[in-house]
């Protein structure tokens, strides 16, 4: 995990920089595992979180204005009782193990001074948050915590109110800043049989994976080796890792390959193969960057998710309707055969009585003349019979008209729903927030006003640039496109979309493109589009001007005229 034990370190000693001495004047919890305290101290305002979820836990300064909930949980209300307006008299971690311990001076409930500890336990699904405090023989007792432990959950330990506060079995593990040579390699030989990094992992105090990983790949000079092949190299960068953390040489940052997540590391990497690598003044800074941009992944997926699972729904119905209706209309089209029927049955009363179940008689529509058979109730007459079919022809042909539109309308859904699906696949988070609240306002979703929402700012086209130099937009949603070819492209501006197919709208800021231009924003159109697996693609492409919305139509809809079509293979492009 990204937050290891030298991590947490790093962080401590910066935190006793910026706020020993601190006041806590708010306490959030914005999620079940999750307390924002908002501090101040002479010089700021500062917000330190304290996460205990599974895949995020992690405490570090931030910059995030997470979203409150209208009442608070349990523990932040105890939290509240607790802590608000205490100082910060310490933070303390025993070696490198990642527990985090804030110490307060509040008042116990006879107003009298008193330490409490506010402990941050970061131990991936074994994370929590635990408020305690001294009883009488100045043994910490457990307040509350965010996550409660009982005897069924842990044959180790007990976190519940009321009961004494073990901290977390020490890890059996080498002291990263007093080690040698020959107990690297005893340590090492323990776990000879895992792969290199997590050997490493294990026989060293503080160092989790993706540190480790960088530890090898210096020692072995980007050469891949087990650590015990290079234990002298491995015990010279280990003591450089621990002399940097001494002297604050430490150089945190983020680092993101192509197509990839971004990545925490509290050294520079050695590797080639990053394309981006950010810097920061702060181990607390980047940390923030960095699980900013994974909990910003994390509700993308979520969201996404939720979005392609409710479109899909509904696609499936719409498809069934579409075929029900397909296959009723299939039987409309043979009314002419219950006219015939009525007819014949007409003409032949004469020959017919009764109680038959079946008439045979002549076809005098039929080019040589033929015996019909033709089914009879026979519970009615005759004439009831031919009645019966006169009527069941003219509900058929008086429905047909009907049916059409509606088919037309189930055809329309669906085409929307195929373009929802297509928008929801290239989203990002603003976007796919946007498609909702358009399927909201559509009755697709049922609105989620009542319940807690995730926010991000308002989404933007994608923006491009062309071989020639001239700027393309890309609607990344239906609302998008509405407004990127209504209201932002100027009439003269080419526009295009891909022929028949739903997808994103393409807008060139230029009235005469060049060839180049033109194919380039086209491959963009086709990437973007339900067509985007396939190739020699058709897009259509017109002038701004010739693009028209209908009334009533829905989002992202349009019919447009005067267009040349271009066949292309779907590409990415280069954002701007």
């Amino acid at each position: 995990m990204a937050y290891d034990g030298l991590t947490m370190a790093c962080v401590q000693q910066e935190l006793k920089h910026s706020l020993i001495g601190a006041r806590i004047e708010k306490i959030y919890q914005p999620s079940n595992r999750e307390i924002v305290l908002h501090l101040r101290t002479r010089e700021a305002a500062l917000m330190l979180l304290c996460s205990a979820d599974p895949q995020l836990a992690r405490v570090h300064l931030t910059t995030a204005k997470p979203a409150n909930p209208a009442v608070a949980p349990a523990f932040c209300m105890l939290m509240r009782k607790h802590l608000t307006g205490a100082r910060l008299l310490d933070i303390e971690q025993d070696q490198l193990e990642r527990v985090l311990t804030f110490v307060f001076r509040s008042y116990d409930q006879f107003g009298d001074n008193t330490k409490k500890r506010l402990v941050c336990e970061v131990m991936g699904k074994h994370s929590n948050i635990i408020l305690t405090m001294p009883n009488e023989q100045e043994i910490p007792q457990v307040l509350g915590s965010i996550k409660t432990v009982d005897e069924t959950m842990s044959r180790l330990r007990v976190v519940m109110p009321g009961e004494i506060y073990f901290p977390p079995p020490a890890q059996d593990k080498l002291n990263l800043f007093d080690f040698t040579e020959e107990e690297l390699t005893a340590a090492l030989l323990q776990a000879e049989n895992k792969a290199a990094d997590n050997a490493l992992v294990q026989a060293v105090g503080g160092l989790g994976r993706e540190l480790a990983r960088e530890i090898i790949r210096r020692a072995a000079a980007n050469e891949p080796a087990h650590p015990l092949a290079m234990v002298r190299p491995l015990t010279i960068e280990l003591q450089r890792l621990a002399a940097a953390f001494k002297n604050g040489k430490l150089t945190p940052c983020l680092r993101k390959l192509e197509d990839q997540k971004p990545e925490f590391s509290l050294l520079a990497p050695t590797s080639a193969q990053q394309i981006e690598l950010t810097f920061y003044a702060t181990v607390n800074e980047a940390l923030d960057a960095y699980y900013t941009a994974v909990v910003q992944e994390l509700q993308t997926n979520e969201v996404r998710q939720q979005l392609l699972h409710t479109i899909n729904k509904h696609l499936t119905r719409s498809e069934k309707k579409q075929y029900l209706q397909k296959n009723e209309l299939q039987e409309m089209e043979g009314a002419d055969k219950y006219r015939i029927w009525g007819e014949m049955l007409t003409a032949s009363l004469h020959q017919l009585r009764s109680g038959m179940k079946e008439a045979h008689v002549i076809n005098y529509y039929a080019e040589n003349i033929e015996k019909l058979k033709i089914p009879l109730d026979p519970s009615l007459s005759p004439q009831a019979n031919a009645q019966r079919y006169f009527k069941r022809y003219r509900k058929l042909s008086d429905g047909k008209k009907y049916l059409r539109q509606r088919l037309k309308a189930t055809y329309s859904q669906l085409n929307y729903l195929e373009s929802l699906l297509v928008a929801a696949q290239n989203a990002d988070l603003p976007a796919l927030l946007e498609i909702r609240e358009e399927m909201e306002s559509d009755g697709l979703i049922r609105s989620r006003s009542h319940k807690k929402r995730v926010t991000a700012p308002p989404s933007q086209p994608l923006h491009f640039l062309s071989p020639d130099g001239i700027e393309v937009l890309v609607g990344k949603n239906n609302r998008q496109n509405d407004q990127l070819t209504m209201r932002l492209a100027a009439s003269a501006d080419v526009w295009l979309h891909v022929k028949d197919v739903p997808g994103s709208h393409v807008i060139i800021r230029h009235a005469e493109p060049p060839t180049s231009t033109l194919l380039f924003a086209a491959a963009l159109a086709a990437h973007y589009s339900k067509a985007a697996a396939s190739a020699n693609v058709p897009v259509d492409y017109t002038q701004v001007r010739h693009v028209k919305k209908p009334r009533g139509a829905k989002p992202g809809m349009v019919i447009y005229d005067h267009h040349n079509t271009v066949y292309v293979t779907p590409s990415a492009g280069h954002k701007q």
